[in-house]
């Protein structure tokens, strides 16, 4: 694999990685890498927002249930897809399959709003990590 290849699937490893914590900080990121911001672009952006909020609320079922984990590894593979192809596509969703399964537990284990907002910073953290490390020249995207 060339190091651009591998740049790339690394930053679907990366993006999967937040996928997994909050379904829609991937497409965000990758979402920002564009102006200006198109509708479809808006649309994702305050996607991701309204999650960051209503993931705090105690009626949230859990990220594992069929709903959400669908999402995670759709919301992955899609933006994996986008910055390495196939390859990326695999590496974006085994990636959120697996911060899935770490952030259920953790979320477990430090129930609170502390440890949700702490949650959210990795996840935007590792999205805005793996846009930048798919930088601007990637596939055609969001």
């Amino acid at each position: 694999m060339s190091a651009s290849g591998s740049r790339q699937t690394d930053a679907a490893l990366l993006l999967g990685l937040a996928a997994g914590l909050r379904t829609f900080s991937a497409p965000a990121a990758l979402a920002l890498r564009t102006r200006p911001l198109n509708a479809p672009r808006r649309l994702v952006l305050v996607a991701a927002a309204g999650e960051l909020v209503a993931d705090k609320l105690p009626s949230m079922p859990s990220r594992l249930a069929r709903r959400g984990l669908t999402g995670r590894l759709l919301s992955s593979a899609i933006s994996g897809q986008l910055v390495a192809g196939t390859a990326g596509a695999v590496r974006g969703a085994s990636a959120a399959l697996a911060s899935a399964l770490a952030g259920h537990t953790a979320r477990r284990r430090s129930p609170g709003w502390v440890a949700a907002v702490c949650e959210d910073g990795l996840a935007i953290a590792l999205a805005s990590a793996g846009a930048a490390r798919a930088g601007r020249s990637g596939r055609s995207g969001l």
